[in-house]
């Protein structure tokens, strides 16, 4: 796609700009000198319309760069005509979404995932089982490298049936992580994939008893790891919902709670215990 660098470049600033919000909410005192550097360096050579552009996006939404997944701009949900998406996808210049403006673009690849739906007559769940369940908890992580245990974490998604693909996400994952690790200080990391579009967000937790170096400040060994795939409309929940984790476990007792849990129940029980009262 003749216009696949700048909407890289583009990808990049936006992830840049969630992390810049990420690191205020999970370490407010944390110095982002750097982080405001590499994205200025990034954004240096952005054509000065795209690039105000972006920022007044970025201001309002935490997406500012959307996907076309099945026609519909994944910003809005609007519908894209063919003659339009074929524009698009042949394009030299980037195109923007005629009602809500993110800039668009077609995905190289899909992370393949079942549209998750309440059945009727079922209990609509509260707190942190909006977005995660039982399953997804896994106790005891091994490995001594970020692939080693996203690995992990990955395909217990694909075996619960929340991706198709554990190797596609992984790669994903680790392909986010290069841009700017997603550790924070208190041993607690935030992984993701964004653009998962079909169902909610869902988020696993894997818990790593004697740490590994996931990039965090300093030589910080990351052992609780908060693993999420988000839908491009629900990134505001995402953000709240990373609120909620790290005002929850900036707390030394409740980090321990979960690193005491042995098996997949007592590590849920413990993630609903100490949340209940921050994540509605």
């Amino acid at each position: 796609m003749p216009n696949r660098k700048l909407i890289n470049q583009l990808i990049q600033l936006q992830e840049l700009a969630v992390a810049r919000i990420q690191k205020k909410v999970a370490m407010p005192n944390a110095p982002l000198d750097a982080l405001e550097q590499n994205i200025a360096l990034l954004g240096a050579d952005l054509p000065p319309r795209i690039k105000t552009h972006l920022n007044q996006l970025l201001q309002k939404h935490p997406e500012a760069v959307v996907p076309i997944v099945d026609g519909h701009c994944m910003g809005c949900g609007m519908g894209l005509s063919k003659s339009l998406i074929n524009e698009i996808q042949h394009a030299e210049e980037i195109y923007r979404c005629l009602h809500c403006t993110r800039y668009l673009y077609i995905p190289s690849e899909i992370v393949a995932r079942e549209h998750a739906s309440r059945k009727y007559g079922e209990k609509q769940q509260i707190g942190i089982a909006r977005f995660s369940t039982q399953p997804l908890m896994i106790s005891s992580l091994e490995g001594h490298t970020p692939e080693e245990v996203l690995g992990q974490i990955c395909s217990r998604m694909q075996q619960q049936g929340f991706v198709e693909n554990a190797g596609q996400l992984l790669d994903l994952a680790l392909q986010r992580e290069a841009i700017i690790s997603t550790a924070v200080d208190s041993g607690m990391a935030f992984p993701h994939v964004r653009g998962v579009e079909g169902g909610g967000l869902a988020m696993a937790l894997g818990v790593h008893k004697k740490g590994i170096h996931f990039g965090g400040p300093g030589r910080t060994l990351s052992r609780l790891f908060f693993f999420m795939v988000i839908p491009t409309a629900t990134s505001a929940f995402y953000l709240k919902l990373i609120a909620g984790l790290s005002q929850t476990f900036r707390n030394k007792e409740a980090r321990e709670a979960l690193l005491a849990a042995e098996g997949e129940e007592e590590l849920w029980n413990a993630l609903v215990r100490q949340t209940r009262h921050v994540i509605q």
